[in-house]
């Protein structure tokens, strides 16, 4: 790991004592911390320890064996950190040598302080830059989607990345000398140009159109481009990101093409199936779409508007087609819905504007299905992973969930609460001697007692076993001890099986500032074995 500085921190390589404390003592009272090395092999060695300062300042004659350049050549091939020479030496020789190395400049021994201040914070800013330009450049080339930044003038590509140059066949240097129209033989210019000004004027952030690219080997692909504006150094660029949809663009038109062969036949369809215009005039509808909507066996459709109909309105949908045929963008949602009868659904809303002729959009098609049942089923399958099946307590995932957001109330608003653990004595001998059956019997009756009991803020849960905890909400630790007494107490009157009577050990124990899950239940589960060793059937706390 690399040591972490608050201020700006620079390593000085420098063999001259004199020259080291002269240059340590100005640059620390410029607010710098300053360490000072004497020759080339020790701050080599630093470096490959991981301590990384944030500049290195460094005289190119030193002692040892290897010099400040060649020193700058080791620490280039292993961290990319800032590198000033400090030396006295301008001779072309040595301005030759430090033209090799990945440098940020060079000061004059004798150069006034104020030069040097300069120099290292110009150098720790450009290698801020340099870090950023690069971070930004890798996340470019590496993307999935296609990336094309192109001048918003000319259309020609100024930079493409590596999944455009792959999809597309062709070679950087090929793309630098093409436009997006040598790619998008379908696209029209005087659109793009509408588009690029619009933007260029702040009509909007972005702009997203379906278009077609060509490989170099002449084969089309479907692409949805989302275009934008930004400008960089006074020059305005267009980037361009493209998602390939051929295989989502083949699966929607097949299915366009069998709605439209549907749409005749579909009055006996499970689903409810409409048409509106631009205006929300409902202009077909099948009959679940009426049912849905609560006008079972009404034929009309004139009285019917999907932008004013109050159930609609209510649930959201209305807003859905607006942003649909604005937009001329397809969406599926899922909206809770109450009928004009009063009937509760959930329906999944598919929303397609529909386009005329001209490309202009003139409606939508709607189709609506009732997944209330599934939605039902999501709602038990859930309940079902957080339930314990034999005792139908909750289990221990859901109760340790439960635990954290108590202890973040705890914390956060200075709340208390307490756990309860019990375990049933001598559980094995109950299975052991009557069979499982009658441990099952003997945990389910537990389980009812402690139900009947707790308040409905209270948590109780299957913990392992014949082991249940209970979480208490706003209780303290002596209200907690007294439920686990009468809870105890309870349990002793209980008769499972033969008149057998079920005694349980409890332990007890109250939220500390600084608990986590872990220890406030291993805190209770000791107070727990402490009554089972105490002799059983007890609470400790």
């Amino acid at each position: 790991m690399s040591e972490k500085w608050g201020k700006n921190r620079i390593l000085l390589v420098e063999d001259s004592r004199f020259t080291a404390a002269m240059v340590t003592d100005f640059l620390v009272k410029n607010g710098f911390e300053v360490e000072v090395v004497p020759t080339g092999e020790e701050v080599v060695q630093r470096i490959r320890e991981n301590i990384i300062p944030d500049l290195i300042l460094m005289d190119i004659e030193l002692a040892g064996e290897i010099d400040g350049i060649e020193a700058a050549d080791i620490i280039s091939k292993h961290q990319d950190i800032p590198i000033v020479f400090l030396t006295a030496n301008t001779s072309k020789e040595i301005i030759e040598k430090i033209k090799k190395v990945k440098a940020y400049g060079f000061v004059l021994k004798d150069t006034h302080p104020v030069a040097l201040l300069s120099t290292i914070d110009m150098a720790i800013r450009l290698h801020e830059a340099n870090v950023c330009a690069t971070l930004f450049e890798h996340l470019f080339e590496i993307s999935a989607n296609e990336l094309y930044l192109l001048n918003p003038s000319s259309f020609r590509f100024e930079v493409v990345n590596r999944a455009a140059r792959t999809n597309l066949g062709y070679s950087y240097q090929e793309l630098k000398a093409m436009t997006i129209f040598d790619i998008n033989p379908g696209l029209d210019i005087e659109f793009l140009r509408e588009t690029i000004n619009g933007l260029m004027h702040g009509k909007q952030e972005r702009a997203v159109f379906n278009t077609i690219h060509r490989r170099k080997d002449g084969s089309l692909y479907y692409v949805e481009a989302y275009l934008q504006l930004f400008e960089y150094r006074k020059c305005q660029y267009c980037m361009v990101f493209a998602v390939d949809v051929t295989e989502r663009k083949k699966v929607e038109d097949e299915l366009d093409e069998s709605r439209k062969q549907y749409l005749e036949l579909a009055q006996e369809a499970p689903i409810g199936i409409l048409k509106c215009d631009v205006e929300g005039n409902v202009v077909y509808i099948n009959k679940k779409a009426l049912e849905i909507f609560g006008y079972p066996g009404v034929e009309s459709t004139g009285n019917i508007n999907f932008l004013t109909f109050p159930m609609l309105v209510e649930s959201g949908l209305s807003q859905k087609l607006k942003e649909c045929m604005k937009s001329n963008l397809s969406q599926t949602v899922e909206k809770f819905y109450k009928s004009k009868s009063g009937k509760k659904i959930w329906l999944r809303t598919h929303i397609k504007p529909l386009l005329n002729k001209d490309g202009v959009v003139n409606g939508a098609q709607i189709i609506m299905d009732d997944i209330t049942e599934k939605k039902e089923l999501e709602r038990r399958l859930y309940e079902m992973s957080i339930t314990d099946p034999l005792t139908n307590t909750y289990n221990f995932r859901y109760f340790t969930q439960k635990l954290e957001e108590e202890i973040w109330r705890a914390q956060r608003y200075g709340e208390r609460f307490s756990l309860i653990v019990f375990d049933i004595d001598r559980f094995k001998n109950y299975n052991d001697s009557f069979g499982h059956q009658v441990g099952d019997l003997i945990l389910k009756a537990t389980v009812d007692m402690v139900k009947g009991r707790i308040r409905r803020t209270d948590t109780l849960a299957r913990w392992g076993g014949e082991e249940f905890i209970i979480l208490l909400p706003n209780t303290g630790l002596k209200e907690a001890a007294k439920l686990a007494e009468e809870l105890r107490q309870k349990l002793i009157q209980l008769k499972v099986w033969n008149n057998e009577s079920v005694t349980a050990s409890f332990g007890v124990a109250e939220y500390q500032e600084g608990d986590t899950p872990e220890s406030i239940v291993k805190r209770a589960d000791a107070m727990m074995y402490r009554a089972k060793n105490d002799g059983r059937n007890r609470v400790r706390y």
